[in-house]
């Protein structure tokens, strides 16, 4: 039987940037803990495939000091469809070009301290590339790797994006791995 959760009381929320944070209260058995939570906008993610290699951008990520290698992702705008945001996103930070998607479900990318939901795809691209155009904060790099080069870098930890775990088991678990390896 599931454990009944502690009563949550909202203290204050803070609008910061793209985030809100709230700070709480748990009525707890010992008394009042603090918690907080992130309060994020979904974003749309894709492992994205082209002339049998996987799709990533490399970029700096201030939060942990360093350069990040991750499936092309961002925020979805309001009325945008989950699809239609992996699809911009894939060709403002590649220049690729879906041709078919395939849905993989969502994931919260971090649920003990945020409501960050994401909604992962995994798309067929076009071998030729419209022109990039990351958002003004962003500097990428696109890097195109094959499946023994992803499996690698996952196996020696190098490769640490959340939702290429998520997508790789959920293509495995659904036979379509290979398949889109060799598009």
């Amino acid at each position: 039987m599931p454990v009944k959760p502690f009563p949550y009381h909202v203290v204050s929320k803070t609008d910061i940037g793209r985030f809100e944070v709230e700070l709480a209260q748990l009525d707890t058995p010992d008394g009042l803990a603090p918690y907080s939570v992130v309060h994020m906008r979904p974003f749309a993610c894709c492992a994205a495939f082209v002339d049998g290699k996987m799709a990533f951008v490399r970029q700096y990520r201030y939060a942990v000091g360093a350069y990040q290698l991750e499936m092309p992702a961002g925020g979805m705008e309001p009325g945008e469809l989950p699809q239609e945001a992996a699809a911009r996103e894939l060709r403002e930070e590649t220049g690729l070009v879906c041709k078919r998607a395939y849905d993989l479900g969502t994931l919260y990318t971090s649920a003990g301290s945020t409501d960050e939901l994401c909604h992962l795809y995994a798309m067929r691209c076009a071998s030729e590339r419209a022109a990039c155009a990351p958002d003004g904060s962003e500097q990428i790099e696109v890097v195109l790797l094959d499946r023994s080069e992803v499996e690698r870098m996952m196996d020696e930890g190098s490769l640490c994006h959340p939702p290429l775990y998520v997508a790789w088991v959920r293509l495995m678990r659904a036979g379509l791995l290979d398949k889109f390896f060799s598009c």
